[in-house]
Parts: structure tokens; C-alpha cells; sequence
């Protein structure tokens, strides 16, 4: 794979890092508006978190297109990489730490999302299953 190839995937990770950010910034703001029951922040909340969840998706998606573009050979090189962080140059390196920081994220944010969904829904929450 080339640099090129290793910085485009590192580029969509970093877009996805940002979304995810955003996404937890309003889960925060949406448990706190929960906590002091404002209903009307609650659903504003609630709508302004479909952008970026919906940003996310598409993002998620390019990156499943840009790696199916692949040689069988690179899609398997990305994902060793990703299952043994042993990168073997700076562009596996810089695209394996952004990875890795957009996953921590990412576990963050559903752990934020989880607490709230089950405030908010209980035994009907997605995550009760």
C-alpha cells in the first residue's frame, strides 16, 4: 500500500474521530439536560445528534469502499495492522494511532450512550437487550 493510500485512510479515521467527538459533546450535554429533567433541551438533544451520528455512518461507509478498492493483499496488511499495531513505516504508524485514539473514542461515546439510552428508555432502551 502506498503513503498515499495509508494517509487517505487516516484522513477518513480522523473525520470519524471529529464526529465522534461532536457525538459526545451532545451525549454530555444530553445526560445534563436529562439529570435536571428540561424536557425541551432533552428533545432539541436528541434531534441534533442525528447529524453527526448520520456523518459518522457515511464516513464509516467511504472507508468499508476505500478498503473493498483494495488489493486482497492491502485489505489484509490494514487489518493485521489494526489487529497487531506493528506498523512498518510512518504511514501505517500515523494511520494506526488515529485508529486506535477514533476507537477509544468510540467506546467512550457508547458507554455515554448506553447510560443515557437507559435513563431515557429503561427496559426499552436498545441497549437493555
Amino acid at each position: 500500500m502506498t503513503k498515499d493510500d495509508w494517509l487517505e485512510l487516516t484522513v477518513l479515521e480522523r473525520k470519524k474521530y471529529n464526529y465522534l467527538v461532536e457525538l459526545q459533546d451532545l451525549t454530555g450535554q444530553l445526560a445534563e439536560n436529562l439529570d435536571r429533567n428540561d424536557q425541551v433541551s432533552v428533545r432539541m438533544l436528541v434531534a441534533m445528534r442525528q447529524d453527526p451520528v448520520r456523518l459518522l455512518a457515511e464516513v464509516d461507509n467511504s472507508g468499508k469502499i476505500r478498503l473493498a478498492a483494495l488489493s486482497e493483499e492491502d485489505r489484509r496488511r490494514a487489518g493485521e495492522l489494526l489487529k497487531e499495531g506493528q506498523p512498518r513505516d510512518d504511514g501505517e504508524r500515523i494511520f494506526l494511532e488515529q485508529a486506535q485514539k477514533t476507537r477509544r473514542l468510540l467506546e467512550q461515546v457508547v458507554a455515554m450512550d448506553r447510560r443515557v439510552s437507559m435513563k431515557m428508555a429503561g427496559e426499552n432502551s436498545f441497549y437493555h437487550k
